[in-house]
């Protein structure tokens, strides 16, 4: 049986603000004929294809043909500066975006700054990274990461100048032994509540008007092959057929994640079943395209991130407050970082819904018992209806509450005020005696609640993103299952690889995830046109060192 996308139109709700394209299904290279009966590659199933936009069946009707050097599948964080990229080596791009806009995700970006490393210095950074992550990364791409992202960051900070909207821009440095120090450039680009949306938009509006093309509301839904297999070109489908974009120099992948393909999910990253996801219409399009012309999957289980900073602030995730469920009743060790908050959560019982709601208690002391600056007035920021457009906030997320007593507290929190009470006289009892008889919090880490007005987070952890997908190599190229390379086809973003590696995403160094994916769409445009790693116009530390704080 033929399975065409129209004949999968089951009425998927697609929230938020994306572009609801109806139809789900699967896609298929020409030469290839994959059916429901079987024959479809390793590692994906029909029901892969059933929720996502490609199209299995070979496609052989086209409105119009187009050729480019370049074609791009995806419009964000790795596909607008691999359309830049592109453009600066004085090659024809196109991009191919599913959404009617640009969609980029990540409130920051970062890289090395090799000018101000040692080489010691490095090898202590690359093996502190890969501790962080449980060393399964892929090496090849860490030192990728290492030897272009600083050059990267600096391009984008010399881009944020000219489409004027420069980053506020801080080193972080780390020295390992005496002397060994790792420095990297860390760019923020607003306007608050930051968000690389807004970096990525004026330069995709920049690089159209430097003459690449943008080609919004066409997913791309099959990639079209040689005989010899190599990728050249890629179909796109509009509201009124489809469009065959050829490709001289290579296909670039930068179309997110599968987080919204719930049968890829089940197999590849099962931890994040249970809980809300902040991206829609990310159903792993490029991924199935790419596995249908030979690409495989990386090895399981895939990197996610799971996070809530927008409940109360990033700053206010780094202490250990007494941390409740749905029941006022305590249920982990406070102590446990917010990138790994998901891994008690998912096991809760107290909720079938959503187990990434749980509440989180301190006082008015809180600045002086946890040693930190931050202070009420930020908190208030988070008060819904407090302040009326608070700076850095996303309004329909905060949810900071204050209350005079612990029973109004529990009321604004939505929590039964019984078991907020008792919760909070056991652990202050436990801080009074220096030992944690539920958990074992080490007694340094305890603070008594005990100092009216009483504060409140309802905190949300949910998915928002995958970090990992097909393998790729050094250059970014796929590769197939034996790790050969698959002529004409690149990847790059959460589509690419395994840069991140372990199963939570976490802080060790801000930005580092955006920051690759960043390097990893410049660098792929690059080298799908110059065969190597060499910008033709790289841009050096001393043109933007002007612009950081000394």
């Amino acid at each position: 049986m033929s399975l065409d996308r129209r004949s999968f139109l089951k009425g998927s709700a697609l929230a938020g603000g994306a572009v609801a394209l109806g139809a789900l299904t699967g896609c298929s290279p020409s030469g290839n004929n994959f059916s429901e009966s079987g024959n479809l590659p390793k590692g994906t199933l029909i029901e892969d294809f059933r929720n996502s936009v490609v199209v299995i069946d070979p496609i052989t009707k086209f409105l119009e043909e187009k050729t480019y050097d370049i074609v791009v599948v995806g419009a964000g964080t790795a596909g607008v500066p691999a359309v830049c990229a592109a453009l600066e080596e004085g090659v024809s791009v196109a991009c191919l975006q599913k959404e009617s806009i640009v969609i980029a995700h990540g409130g920051g970006s970062s890289g090395i700054i090799l000018d101000e490393c040692n080489a010691m210095g490095i090898l202590q950074y690359k093996y502190a990274w890969a501790e962080a992550i449980e060393f399964r990364h892929n090496p090849d791409l860490l030192q990728a990461f290492i030897e272009q992202s600083g050059e990267c960051a600096f391009w984008m900070v010399k881009n944020g100048h000219a489409v004027g909207l420069p980053p506020t821009s801080t080193r972080q440095r780390r020295e390992f032994d005496a002397g060994n120090i790792c420095v990297a450039l860390s760019n923020n680009f607003g306007p608050k509540p930051i968000n690389n949306q807004n970096i990525m938009t004026l330069l995709a509006e920049k690089a159209e008007k430097d003459g690449a093309h943008f080609y919004y509301k066409t997913p791309a839904v099959q990639l079209v092959t040689a005989s010899n297999g190599a990728v050249t070109g890629v179909i796109g489908e509009t509201d009124k057929g489809y469009i065959k974009f050829n490709a001289n120099k290579g296909v670039i992948i930068a179309a997110g994640d599968y987080q919204n393909n719930r049968s890829l999910e089940e197999r590849y990253c099962p931890d994040t079943l249970r809980f809300q996801k902040k991206q829609v219409n990310k159903t792993g399009d490029g991924i199935l395209m790419s596995m249908l012309v030979g690409a495989v999957m990386t090895p399981v289980h895939h990197s996610k991130t799971m996070h809530d900073m927008d409940a109360a602030g990033s700053p206010m995730t780094a202490f250990p407050f007494m941390a409740l469920d749905s029941k006022g009743e305590r249920f982990m060790n406070e102590n446990i970082p917010m990138h790994c908050w998901d891994m008690p959560l998912r096991r809760r019982k107290d909720t079938a819904a959503d187990p990434g709601r749980f509440w989180r208690i301190f006082d008015s002391e809180y600045q002086s018992k946890y040693n930190t600056t931050i202070p009420v007035t930020t908190l208030e920021n988070y008060i819904p209806g407090l302040i009326a457009n608070p700076p850095g906030v996303y309004p329909d997320l905060r949810d900071v509450h204050r209350a005079n007593t612990l029973d109004e507290l529990a009321r604004a929190l939505g929590i039964p005020a019984d078991g907020l009470k008792k919760s909070v006289d056991k652990w202050n009892s436990y801080c009074a005696s220096g030992k944690d008889e539920q958990f074992g919090v080490l007694k340094d880490k305890m603070k008594p609640i005990d100092k009216p007005p009483y504060w409140g987070i309802r905190q949300w952890i949910r998915l928002t993103a995958i970090n990992s997908g097909i393998e790729i190599n050094k250059d970014y190229q796929v590769v197939d299952k034996d790790g050969k390379v698959i002529k004409g086809l690149y990847a790059a973003g959460s589509v690419g690889g395994d840069v991140c590696g372990g199963l939570e995403w976490n802080m060790y160094q801000g930005g580092f995830t955006c920051g690759a994916y960043m390097t990893m769409g410049r660098y792929a445009a690059i080298h799908a046109v110059k065969g190597n790693m060499t910008p033709s116009k790289p841009v050096k530390f001393d043109e933007i060192k002007g612009y950081l704080p000394s």
